[in-house]
């Protein structure tokens, strides 16, 4: 018997729904998106401690820029899967979400990866040319407390 492990706080945990499925019983590779943008704002929420409205509040938007899927293994109607999320960042204000759509029974089996590139902007969609100070404080506070969800960019000063 496999214990199925503990989520951690860059993780969620999907089940696929009767409704995502075809005739094979296998999800369409279209849901995939959806979990994804659902594990990047957790990630958000727990990692980073920015809740929804507060990102409304702020007047910070983020348009996706670049979107990369690859498509490992089909999943099935009664899989359980993890959906991980690792941050890459530099002072722009574009960052890169990673995700990783795994098994929870065996987590060696990847479904799919993705790569979401996204922008900065303010509500009428004025793009931001630096990471805003709000954004970046938030992100190194978690950096130090969860340094495996990071990735720096090579674009990043280091502080001497």
């Amino acid at each position: 018997m496999i214990i199925s492990k503990t989520l951690e706080l860059n993780e969620i945990l999907i089940k696929p729904r009767f409704c995502e499925i075809d005739s094979l019983l296998i999800v369409h590779h279209s849901r995939f998106i959806p979990w994804v943008e659902e594990a990047n704002f957790n990630f958000v929420e727990q990692v980073l401690n920015i809740s929804r409205k507060q990102l409304f509040e702020i007047d910070l938007y983020n348009p996706i820029h670049k979107l990369e899927f690859m498509y490992k293994n089909n999943v099935k109607w009664d899989d359980e899967l993890i959906v991980s999320t690792v941050m890459e960042y530099n002072q722009f204000a574009l960052f890169t979400m990673h995700n990783t759509i795994s098994c929870r029974k065996n987590p060696s089996k990847i479904f799919a990866t993705a790569k979401i590139s996204l922008l900065i902007a303010n509500k009428e969609l004025k793009l931001k040319l630096l990471m805003p100070d709000f954004y970046l404080s938030k992100i190194k506070q978690a950096e130090k407390v969860y340094p495996q969800y990071f990735i720096k960019s090579d674009h990043v000063q280091q502080s001497k």
